[in-house]
C-alpha cells in the first residue's frame, strides 16, 4: 500500500537553483539597474524642467540618488535580474523619444515619453525591492 502512495517530495518537481552570486554578477546588476534609474531621472528631469518649475526636476533627482544608494547598499542587487536589460532597453528608447519631442523633431506629446521611461524604471527597482524584502535579502552591506 505504501508503494502505491506518493510521497508529496517525490511529486513536487524540482525547483530550479539560482544563479551563483559572484561579485562581478552583482557588480554588473546594480550597474545596469543604476544606469537604468540614473537615464531616467536625469531624462525626465530635464523634460519637467522644460515643462515646468524648477523644483519637479529637483525632486525627481534627488528621489532616484536615493534609489541608487539603495542599490548599491543593499544586498538585494541580484533579484529580478533577468529584467534588468529590457527595462534599460526600453528606458533608453523612451528617453530619446522624449527628449526628440522636445527638441521638435519628434511630435511634442513625445515630451512625455521621458516621464514614462521614469515610471517605467521605478517600477522595475520597486518590484525587485518588493521580491528581495519577501525573500528576505535587504540587508545593508
Amino acid at each position: 500500500m505504501s508503494a502505491a502512495r506518493s510521497t508529496p517530495a517525490a511529486s513536487t518537481p524540482a525547483r530550479a537553483t539560482p544563479a551563483r552570486a559572484t561579485p562581478a554578477r552583482a557588480a554588473r546588476i546594480r550597474l545596469l539597474r543604476s544606469t537604468s534609474l540614473g537615464v531616467a531621472g536625469v531624462g525626465a528631469s530635464i523634460s519637467m524642467a522644460a515643462l515646468g518649475s524648477w523644483w519637479t526636476p529637483v525632486i525627481l533627482l534627488l528621489a532616484t540618488a536615493g534609489a541608487i544608494l539603495v542599490i548599491w547598499k543593499s544586498d538585494g542587487a541580484l533579484v529580478a535580474a533577468r529584467a534588468v536589460v529590457p527595462v534599460l532597453i526600453v528606458v533608453a528608447a523612451l528617453i530619446a523619444a522624449g527628449l526628440l519631442g522636445l527638441a521638435g523633431v519628434l511630435p511634442s506629446g513625445w515630451t512625455w515619453a521621458a516621464l514614462g521611461a521614469y515610471a517605467l524604471a521605478w517600477g522595475e527597482y520597486l518590484v525587485s525591492q518588493t521580491i528581495a524584502r519577501s525573500r528576505g535579502v535587504t540587508s545593508w552591506r
